[in-house]
C-alpha cells in the first residue's frame, strides 16, 4: 500500500517551482494536502518579526544573487552572509554558543565579528555545567545548553550563532533562546564538521554504514 505521507524529495512533477498549477501532483503534495495551512502561513509573515526576518532575508539575497555580479554569489562565505544578514538588521550584538571543542574555531569568529564593528558575547556549554546525578541520569558531567541560552538572552543578544553544539543540546538551545538563531557550524568530527558529505559518500565510501552490505 503507497504511503500518503509528505514526501516531496520523491516528487518528479516539481510544480512548486513554478506558477503552473495546472499540473497534476502526488496525492501527498503538501501544498494540495495542506492548503489550509499553506493559506494561514501568509498571515503569519505579515506578522512584524517574521516579516523583518524575511526582509533581512530578501535583502541579502539581492546582494548574493546580484545578476550584475553572476560569479559573486559563488564568493560568499557562510560567515560573510550571517554578518550581512546582521548588518541589514541592524543588529549589533551577537552571541555565540560554542561547543567547548570548538573554542578555537569561535575565537576566529569572534576576532572576525568584532573587525567588522559586532559587539561579540561568547557562552561555553560547559558554563553552568550539571551534573548528571541531580537529574537522575548516568554520567559525570554535561553541557548546559538552556543556562548558554538564556545567559546569552541577560546579555540582549540580538542574534544567536551556534558553533557546533551536540545533536540535542542544539534542540535545547534553539528551544531556550529567545533571539533570532543560526548555526554557522554542525559539529560533524567524520567528515570535519561538514555534514553534507556523509550524504554524498552514501553513494560511495559511506554506502556500507548507512546502507549495509
Amino acid at each position: 500500500m503507497k504511503s500518503n505521507h509528505t514526501q516531496c524529495v520523491r516528487c518528479t512533477i516539481e510544480r512548486c517551482g513554478t506558477k503552473d498549477s495546472s499540473k497534476a501532483v502526488p496525492a501527498y503534495c503538501p501544498t494540495e494536502k495542506y492548503s489550509d495551512l499553506a493559506a494561514a502561513t501568509m498571515e503569519k509573515y505579515r506578522h512584524r518579526d517574521n516579516r523583518a526576518v524575511l526582509e533581512g532575508w530578501l535583502a541579502l539575497m539581492t546582494q548574493v544573487l546580484d545578476p550584475e555580479k553572476p560569479r559573486e554569489k559563488y564568493s560568499w562565505s557562510r560567515v560573510d552572509e550571517v554578518m550581512e544578514y546582521a548588518r541589514i538588521r541592524g543588529m549589533k550584538r551577537l552571541g555565540i554558543a560554542t561547543c567547548r571543542s570548538m573554542t578555537h574555531e569561535s575565537l576566529l569568529l569572534t576576532d572576525i565579528l568584532e573587525h567588522h564593528g559586532f559587539e561579540v558575547v561568547s557562552v561555553s556549554c560547559l558554563c553552568g555545567e550539571v551534573n548528571p546525578g541531580d537529574l537522575d541520569l548516568p554520567g559525570e558531567i554535561f553541557c548546559n545548553p538552556i543556562l548558554q541560552a538564556e545567559v546569552l538572552d541577560k546579555e540582549n543578544t540580538e542574534l544567536n550563532i551556534m558553533m557546533g553544539l551536540c545533536v540535542g543540546h542544539d534542540i535545547l538551545f534553539l528551544k531556550h533562546s529567545k533571539a533570532e538563531t543560526t548555526p554557522l557550524v554542525v559539529r560533524d568530527y567524520s567528515t570535519v564538521h561538514n555534514p553534507v558529505a556523509a550524504l554524498y559518500q552514501s553513494q560511495g565510501r559511506f554506502r556500507d554504514r548507512f546502507f549495509g552490505k
